[in-house]
């Protein structure tokens, strides 16, 4: 989040009709998110999708991803994962469809999500109405099974390890490092 606020700083894009919006995944909620807002001095909006309500509506399940978005609500550019303005290509995109306003730009193709992303998601849901009431071991169940239906889903797989390692995710910085390392090792 820090390069994106020095990003939208350089550009001067306050108060500009360009607006930056940034969206935590976090079934924790927004108090989990707000140290990182904060730490960055982000003047863009920052909202909290707890449900993983986006990543069914716009069929993804890793982040981060960018959506370029023009002022009738229609997405002229999506890329899934691995959006960030630190990458020279991705730079070069934001910038172009910045002085263009309107960027006509090509999103490159992404995989269609079938019915195991659908259950996934549901499942997600019924086990954060579950956390939400005190019974965390259940959600994980019902995460894990979310997991095992689609294994490359990194949103339900972060949920999991945010409530069982806070540790790694809200302690100073998140530990991307072990994110990696559980990936590799199929946890």
């Amino acid at each position: 989040m820090p390069v994106w606020q020095q990003f939208y700083e350089s550009k001067n894009l306050a108060g500009s009709a360009v607006e930056i919006l940034s969206v935590a995944m976090d079934a924790q909620g927004a108090a989990m998110a707000r140290p990182f807002v904060e730490k960055a001095q982000a003047k863009f909006p920052t909202i909290v999708d707890r449900e993983n309500l986006l990543g069914q509506l716009y069929r993804f399940k890793a982040i981060p991803n960018g959506y370029l978005i023009n002022e009738e609500g229609i997405v002229e550019y999506r890329r899934l994962g691995g959006f960030d303005i630190r990458k020279p290509e991705t730079r070069d995109v934001v910038e172009n469809w910045i002085a263009k306003a309107k960027g006509g730009l090509e999103s490159p193709d992404v995989d269609e999500l079938g019915a195991d992303h659908d259950e996934a998601n549901a499942l997600f849901r019924q086990g954060l109405l579950l956390y939400e009431n005190g019974e965390a071991d259940q959600a994980m169940i019902l995460w894990r099974k979310g997991v095992e239906l689609e294994p490359d889903n990194y949103i339900i797989r972060k949920q999991i390890w945010a409530v069982e390692n806070p540790d790694r995710f809200y302690e100073d910085k998140v530990d991307f490092d072990w994110q990696r390392e559980q990936m590799e090792a199929g946890r």
